[in-house]
């Protein structure tokens, strides 16, 4: 089991940032920070804490967003053929 830096400072969604993972707790936090355990493949900045049920959560996928002039998605990181 690892633990997870909840930054209360950073809000996420609904929630708080996970800040830092580590395998043991290396420091007493600040207020706004706690050390929470979480699952060893957690990431940091990967999911978002949510204190209502002390669970980690993904985020929500990122709105599409259509070009009015061609009705097309936009894109980034892509190229034309």
């Amino acid at each position: 089991m690892k633990y997870a830096l909840i930054c209360k400072n950073e809000p996420r969604n609904q929630g708080y940032r996970v800040a830092e993972i580590v395998d043991a707790i290396p420091f007493e936090p600040a207020p706004e920070h706690e050390w929470v355990e979480c699952n060893d493949d957690l990431v940091a900045d990967g999911k978002w804490f949510d204190p209502v049920d002390n669970t980690f959560k993904d985020f929500p996928p990122p709105p599409v967003t259509i070009n009015s002039t061609t009705e097309q998605p936009t894109t980034s990181g892509t190229q034309t053929l």
